[in-house]
């Protein structure tokens, strides 16, 4: 018979105190609870409280609690209810044996597989922006090179954005039938591969900017992905480092910009020259020869790429995602990770064992027992089986919209991220345009000094990160006015654009847009709850809880 850990009635802080109680749908299996609004007649606040509770349904299995929503017995996902705040469902069976893997996680707190997996996540924070950035400052060289029209600047980023989008499409379903582990390797894999492609070219701006949409496939992967990872596998008292991978993003880009600074701004043509595809032989023309330094700068990227899969793939060894593996019923598989993890911290070995997930299924009336894929298929009936399983995953993105709570969040939060990547792409990819002309045509400055000034537009947005970290847990701030405030500032900084025509304002403006550009994106990534942030991923939610 399960026990509540805390017996008194009186309201009080429980921080990062544990209880046990019995839950509704819980089959009498104990379940850490972390808030317990729902068991007290008194409204206080138990903010990343922990609590253990019996929930009905679970068989008696202790089942964590991070959310006093997660409580209730009965579906409440009317339009009032989102607004306030108290939307919520009873736990599924798949989402009882989730929190169990959750809670063996947070008892090996921020190990060093945890400390690796952050990292590795980062890079790939790093490399998104890192080759954005990186090809929108090389972009004038490449035009002037490849004699691109005015009206065909656009091409070669328009494909870059297809590239992504398709990519984030892509990886996130492929992530959920292929799994974790080759997902997160192979987006860094296409992404090297192609970036190096991207220097051969010449005078061939049409393949440049399809090697590049193909690079873009594997960049477009990596958010969603890496994002997915360290959510999965961080602590529940140390989620805000998901939020915190964002400052890999102007890390990459300040980066970048001093690669672009080194390479493409050094060794390249000399502005007022044509393309020598534009001129009669033997006038003096932009040559392929005096114009290597976006080349080496394509080069420098994708060996910086090519190391980040080698560390992925060879020197850290990558174990599935146990909650991955839960969601295919290969639960003696996902302990087994659990194990290696333990050991791999120094930890002591997890207690979760399969008796306790058997207890969760014999309570549920409805359970189907999953059916486990052979493991001694050949390679033939392997790809078979995945391509089987597509149509499978796109039938569970409508899973969204029958949500309400989830489409109401997809929607406000699909604007806010589209809103903010539009002003990112005008940035990144018309602004180095703008900057040269203005620099170069009107004498105020040299081509290095342009991209000297990118190097002071983008490391103010490393602070970007951190506050956003930090503006998201004050209480008159919070995620809501954080996205509020920096969505209204980037606004107008786009908007002065338009009254401003000095160097100086053009550097100034674009420095506060990409500050809170970064403040933008953290915020939402804070948030405590898997779905929440899965949502942004269009992810399957069982499978990412």
């Amino acid at each position: 018979m399960a026990t509540d850990l805390y017996t008194s009635n009186k309201s009080h802080d429980y921080d990062d105190e544990k209880q046990v109680a019995d839950v509704p749908g819980a089959g009498g299996v104990q379940t850490p609870i972390y808030n317990n609004l729902d068991k007290s007649s008194k409204s206080h606040d138990y903010d990343n409280e922990k609590q253990v509770a019996s929930i009905p349904g679970a068989g008696g299995v202790q089942i964590p609690i991070y959310n006093n929503l997660e409580l209730v017995s009965s579906e409440n996902l009317t339009f009032a209810a989102i607004l306030k705040g108290t939307a919520a469902h009873p736990l599924n069976t798949f989402e009882k044996k989730a929190a169990l893997i959750n809670a063996e996680l947070d008892n090996f707190g921020l190990g060093r597989y945890q400390i690796c997996i952050w990292f590795l996540s980062g890079f790939g924070f790093f490399l998104d922006l890192a080759w954005s950035q990186g090809v929108g400052l090389i972009s004038t060289a490449i035009y002037q090179e490849m004699n691109v029209a005015d009206k065909d600047t656009g091409t070669i980023f328009a494909l870059a954005n297809a590239g992504l989008a398709i990519g984030a499409l892509g990886f996130g379903l492929a992530v959920d039938i292929i799994g974790r582990k080759w997902a997160f390797n192979l987006t860094c894999l296409i992404t090297s591969v192609f970036g190096l492609l991207l220097a051969a070219p010449k005078f061939n701006y049409g393949a440049i900017c399809g090697i590049y949409f193909l690079a873009s496939l594997g960049l477009g992967g990596n958010i969603p992905i890496d994002a997915t990872i360290a959510l999965e596998f961080l602590p529940q008292s140390r989620r805000f480092l998901v939020a915190l991978l964002s400052i890999w993003q102007p890390i990459g880009v300040t980066v970048a910009s001093g690669i672009a600074y080194g390479t493409a701004a050094k060794w390249r043509c000399e502005p007022d020259l044509p393309s020598c595809k534009a001129v009669a032989a033997g006038e003096a023309c932009c040559t392929v020869s005096s114009n290597m330094g976006w080349r080496y700068n394509v080069i420098v990227l994708g060996a910086m790429t090519l190391v980040i899969f080698f560390l992925r793939y060879f020197v850290f060894s990558f174990h599935e995602s146990p909650k991955f593996l839960l969601a295919r019923g290969r639960e003696a598989e996902a302990i087994e990770v659990l194990h290696k993890i333990a050991k791999f911290n120094r930890a002591p070995p997890p207690t979760l064992t399969l008796e306790m997930f058997a207890a969760i299924d014999a309570a549920d009336p409805d359970f189907h027992e999953a059916v486990v894929a052979p493991t001694n298929l050949t390679r033939a009936e392997k790809n078979k089986a995945v391509f089987k399983n597509v149509g499978k995953e796109l039938k569970r993105l409508k899973g969204i919209f029958t949500n309400k709570l989830s489409l109401f969040i997809f929607i406000l939060l699909g604007i806010a991220y589209m809103g903010d990547y539009w002003s990112f792409n005008l940035a990144g990819s018309f602004l180095p345009i703008i900057l040269l002309r203005n620099n170069v045509s009107n004498g105020r400055g040299t081509v290095q000094d342009t991209y000297k000034q990118y190097i002071i537009i983008y490391t103010p947005g490393i602070l970007g990160a951190v506050l956003a970290l930090a503006s998201v847990q004050m209480p008159l701030l919070g995620r809501k006015w954080s996205l509020v405030f920096s969505a209204i500032c980037q606004g107008l900084s786009m908007a002065m654009y338009t009254q401003v025509d000095s160097t100086a304002a053009y550097v100034g403006l674009n420095a506060l847009e990409y500050i809170m550009q970064t403040v933008n994106l953290s915020s939402p990534n804070t948030t405590y709850g898997a779905n929440r942030f899965v949502v942004l991923q269009c992810g399957p939610l069982r499978i990412r809880a």
